[in-house]
């Protein structure tokens, strides 16, 4: 299998960063001009958006791919529990929530994965799980791919280390 890599997409992160930028002169405008009392939307403006700016501008200049698929199996390094073997996942299907695709990975010891995942990614997880999704839901949102047709090779790759290992 030839491997896939899929990047963040660097038109969207600088879109979301000049968006960013944006509120954050909003913000430092209001702290300049506006009314002493209404400061705290300046300070709430330039403090949200601000980090937000950050995260994009760290995205932009990133970059490892985000998502990988290859013979080994699946890893996404925003989910920040390493590669998923083939082996581990029994199955695949998409869901999408606001048009932000995602592909839920059911593996057959979530446990194991959650324990490699951080403290704060763990109750991301079991959030995710409540909400219908997967502990291990690959966000297709913000890479250039066609999440059917990912699914698709993910599904046939299933297929095949069910087929190997009976």
């Amino acid at each position: 299998m030839q491997e896939i890599a899929l990047r963040n997409s660097r038109k969207k992160n600088a879109l979301f960063l000049l968006v960013c930028a944006g509120f954050v002169a909003m913000g430092v405008f209001l702290l300049a001009a506006g009314d002493p009392s209404d400061a705290w939307i300046g300070w709430l403006s330039v403090a949200f958006f601000g980090t937000g700016a950050v995260i994009f501008v760290r995205q932009l200049l990133d970059a490892r791919p985000r998502l990988v698929v290859n013979d080994a199996g699946v890893e996404d390094r925003t989910l920040g529990g390493g590669l998923i073997p083939w082996g581990e996942i029994e199955e695949a299907y998409l869901l999408s929530i606001h048009s932000n695709p995602f592909i839920c990975l059911e593996l057959r010891d979530p446990a194991r994965f959650l324990a490699r995942l951080s403290p704060f990614k763990r109750r991301l997880a079991r959030i995710n799980r409540r909400l219908g999704f997967t502990e291990c839901s690959l966000n297709l949102s913000g890479v250039a791919v066609d999440p059917q047709q990912l699914l698709e090779l993910i599904l046939h790759r299933i297929e095949l280390e069910k087929r190997r290992a009976s």
